[in-house]
This record gives C-alpha cells, structure tokens and sequence, in this order.
C-alpha cells in the first residue's frame, strides 16, 4: 500500500494492558501479588515514579505513579480511595475457585463488597476493593 493510500480494513485489535494510576506502584504489586497469587512480570522505579506489571494472561493488569500519568494528560486524574466512592470501572479476575480467592484476597487486606454468590448466567461473582480503592471482580467462566 501507498503512503498515501488509506485502508478500508479493520485493524486488527486486542487487549495488551489495563493500567491503574496509584500513588505507590510497588505496594499494588505486592498487594496484587499477595491477594491474587499474581506474578511480577515488570517493575522500574526512580524518585518515587514507577511502573509495574502483572502477569495475568493475554492481557497485563499494570500500574503506573499518578505523577507520570498527570504529567502526561491536560487533566488532572483522581486517584480511588477507600476513602470515597470507586472510580466507575472495575477489572475481573476469571478463576475456577471463586470462594477461595475470595477468602485469599480478604486475608490479604482487600475490602469485601460482595461474597461469591450464582448469578442466573451462570457464574459464580465475588468483589472485593483493593488496597486504595480499586475494584475487583472474581469470577468464573463464562458457561
């Protein structure tokens, strides 16, 4: 194709990263870590400015300073808080033993919303806030 020739095709698109703004990067990693049973795959860390990432499948759950995401935009992003309301998202965890990551992420420090309950699709469905606000969902396939 010709520079200046433009494609009708779709793009092919997949999901690579789900990035959460926080204060303290190596805390939600470790917290992740602990509550999750997730695997560091990446961290970077100068002056208090981080990024890390998570192994979780296809797609990485990562994190990344408020600072740098701030320096980057024209507007000012609000970090979660289990101090306030959650931010209007939530990332899932698909797991065959809901009730047990569940009881692993309470341990851990997580804030219940939800115990793992059947929902009438087919799944069983827990939620829990992480250690600054964030939620999670836990879930089962899809049948």
């Amino acid at each position: 194709m010709k520079p200046t020739e433009k494609s009708t095709a779709s793009p092919s698109v997949s999901l690579g990263y789900v990035i959460l703004y926080v204060k303290d990067v190596a805390a939600s990693l470790t917290f992740y870590e602990t509550a999750f049973g997730l695997t560091r795959r990446f961290f970077r860390e100068d002056n208090g400015k981080g990024y890390g990432e998570l192994e979780t499948g296809a797609a990485r759950v990562a994190f990344l300073t408020i600072e740098i995401a701030n320096a980057h935009s024209k507007h000012e992003f609000v970090p979660a808080s289990l101090d306030k309301a959650p931010p209007a998202f939530e990332i899932a965890f698909v797991t065959l033993d809901v009730a047990a990551l569940y009881a692993r992420a309470v341990k851990a420090g997580a804030a219940p919303v939800s115990e793992p309950a059947a929902k009438p699709w087919g799944q069983i469905v827990a939620t829990v806030r992480d250690n600054v606000g964030h939620v999670v969902e836990l879930c089962t396939p899809l049948p």
